[in-house]
């Protein structure tokens, strides 16, 4: 008899999916198969034995995928030697376990238990995925099973099926798509060229809720879309639009153009535009202005312009098509973006020779937040105040706070807040602790005498923990730091006694750059929360964490919530032993700066470590996007620099006027 459990667990993390089910899960306990520890009582796992001698667990990965890894702890009980487990993947069989060496510890009772991980990597593509352990010889061989997480390594995002994780390793597509032969990627016709991964099909245009990012080729949703209006769709209200001709204002009422596909507003002449007022923008947010613009009669390219207020722009076309030789007409849409003001006044014309004649439907605008569900910016990428039920978090607004922040009057703070000019190197808490410790960082973590990725115990996942005989070591290396002056390390270390001793002098040591900077005695079953600091300058960072048992002692260690942090010197500070200017040693010297600053019309880039433009036409910003003053030659709307009736010159960047010769 086979018993089947459901693995419900599924969480995204970074560019994986992570499925995993821990056999402490609630909804798996009422089997008469679990079992307990009497060492480690908070210890359980999946028996299997000569009565029940396999098992089959079934879960369901809803992305596109080419591979899955699948790790699991099995614990060897009993007579295991040569001792074969099966492992099948789909009902087919895929690997064979066995061990040829005998290194039980009585970790878990009397009866010594061998801890091992079991790791590898299996092509798949299917949803379904159902994963079995069978024991082919259960002759005085027990197995327990527990800790079973699946990474699924995932498609590109416009492929259904691929063989790889780039866009041309394509094996099928969305809906409406088409498989190229030659270059093996997913296309949309012309005549629905936007892929929306969310409605799992091309389309003529992208969802309200969705924008075309051009990187991508693809419709992304847009959680910081707020205030959305949809103009001239099924419903036609003319409420706040006007057309305007040789400076006078006329009702827009009654200005419609049939045809097959239903009204149309329009058809103006080359000197006619439209105007709409949009309230209700608040500073530091971005209108959106999405159109469909119908071009009826035109012997030239027209040009397309969308003017906010006092700034006019060009407006480039995501893309254009022929509605076919009877109905007359070419397609274009638009989609625009520009600094939002409390009242933005928006006009939309076009320009071609005499003929033209043109029309519109299916405006969308809308304004564009900082942050999702912010109520006030403090600039184009930060919130400063966030809506109710939301705290604010590094600028961003959350429901609830990180695990590596505290909640003070509405506002998570984060660890690195405690301290003056800190940044995080590596943050690896208990629910994604592997991947950010090994699976993201494999060429630089080297582990010795260790056969554990983790140990799940007492509700919290630990990187190390269980194993068998011999030494933990753990090394971790960061190159290229920026400059500081004192490195910050935070974790929780969970010690296992599997020897009943008296008293123990088993430890587990950390040390940067080959110094030791703590040793952790062991107790057993306790949770030590450690903090260290230590003045630190070098460019590179060499942490190891290691093991130091008794002789005959069996012992090992797991880590959580490990934070490593660096405290910065001060911007366009080389080498320095605090965090003011007047602890700087030796100061940047480049080309931008001037007294220890940035020159006007630049800002300090911590990544990069220099001064970098702020944007075009800028004097003063807050950041790469946020503008606070402009140049004497460029206009300011919002928080943007723009050059009208002018060009930039390439060298200087300054706003140039265009002459007009006179006549």
């Amino acid at each position: 008899m086979k018993l089947i459990l459901v693995i419900f667990g599924i969480l995204v993390n970074m560019n994986a999916l992570k499925v995993y089910q821990e056999l402490s899960d609630l909804s798996l306990i009422q089997s008469s198969n679990i079992m307990k520890c009497s060492i480690l009582n908070k210890i359980d796992y999946y028996y299997l034995s000569q009565s029940q001698p396999s098992v089959n667990y079934q879960m369901r990965i809803s992305e596109s995928h080419y591979a899955v890894d699948i790790f699991v702890d099995f614990y060897l009980i009993g007579e295991f030697i040569d001792k074969p487990i099966n492992i099948l993947l789909d009902n087919i069989l895929i690997d064979q376990y066995s061990v040829k060496n005998d290194n039980s510890v009585p970790f878990c009772d009397i009866q010594p238990t061998q801890v091992s991980t079991y790791f590898k990597t299996y092509i798949h593509y299917q949803q379904d995925l159902n994963l079995a352990f069978q024991l082919e010889n259960s002759n005085g061989f027990s197995l327990g099973i527990r800790n079973i997480q699946i990474i699924p390594k995932l498609c590109h995002e416009s492929c259904t099926q691929c063989v790889g994780p780039q866009k041309d390793q394509c094996r099928s597509c969305y809906i409406g798509a088409q498989l190229s032969k030659k270059t093996n990627e997913c296309k949309c016709p012309s005549i629905t060229p936007y892929l929306s991964v969310q409605q799992n099909q091309c389309l003529k245009k992208c969802e309200v809720s969705e924008y075309f990012n051009q990187n991508l080729d693809m419709c992304i949703y847009d959680d910081k879309i707020e205030q959305v209006s949809q103009y001239f769709w099924n419903n036609y209200d003319f409420t706040g639009w006007s057309m305007i001709e040789n400076g006078k204002t006329q009702s827009l009422l009654n200005k419609f153009y049939m045809n097959i596909n239903g009204k149309i507003v329009g058809q103006f002449f080359v000197s006619q535009s439209i105007n709409y007022k949009f309230n209700n923008a608040f500073y530091y947010q971005q209108l959106r202005i999405r159109a469909d613009i119908y071009i009826f009669k035109s012997q030239l390219q027209p040009q397309i312009y969308v003017q906010v207020d006092k700034i006019q722009k060009l407006v480039t076309p995501l893309h254009y098509y022929n509605e076919t030789e009877s109905y007359g007409y070419i397609i274009y849409h638009i989609d625009y973006i520009i600094d939002a003001l409390p009242i933005s006044n928006i006009t939309i014309s076009v320009n071609s020779d005499e003929n033209l004649q043109w029309g519109i439907n299916q405006i969308i605008i809308n304004t564009i937040n900082c942050q999702a569900n912010c109520n006030s910016c403090k600039s184009k990428l930060i919130c400063n105040i966030c809506k109710a039920g939301y705290y604010i978090y590094q600028g961003s607004c959350v429901t609830s706070c990180p695990k590596y922040s505290t909640l003070v009057d509405q506002v998570c703070k984060d660890i690195t807040e405690q301290y003056p000019l800190t940044t995080y190197l590596l943050r690896a808490f208990d629910d994604n602790i592997i991947t950010n410790f090994i699976v993201k960082n494999t060429r630089s973590i080297n582990s010795f005498y260790q056969n554990q990725f983790g140990t799940f115990y007492d509700g919290i996942r630990y990187f190390g923990g269980l194993k068998d005989k011999g030494n933990q070591y753990f090394q971790k290396q960061f190159n290229n730091l920026p400059p500081h002056y004192k490195i910050l390390l935070e974790l929780n270390v969970m010690t296992f006694e599997f020897t009943q001793l008296n008293s123990s002098s088993n430890s587990v040591t950390i040390s940067f750059d080959n110094q030791l900077a703590t040793r952790i005695n062991s107790w057993q079953d306790q949770i030590q929360m450690i903090k260290i600091e230590q003045a630190h300058i070098k460019q590179n960072l060499s942490l190891v964490m290691m093991s130091v048992s008794q002789v005959d002692t069996y012992f090992s260690f797991g880590i959580s919530n490990l934070n490593i942090m660096i405290q910065r010197c001060q911007p366009l500070c080389k080498t320095c032993i605090g965090p003011n200017q007047n602890d700087c040693t030796e100061w940047i010297i480049e080309q931008n700066s001037y007294n220890q600053n940035c020159n006007d019309g630049y800002i300090f880039d911590i990544e990069q470590q220099k001064c970098l433009l702020c944007p075009m036409g800028c004097q003063k910003c807050l950041d790469q996007v946020t503008c606070l003053k402009c140049e004497d030659t460029f206009t300011q709307q919002g928080s943007s620099c723009y050059c009208l009736n002018g060009y930039i010159d390439e060298f200087t960047l300054d706003c140039i006027a265009n002459i007009t010769n006179p006549l």
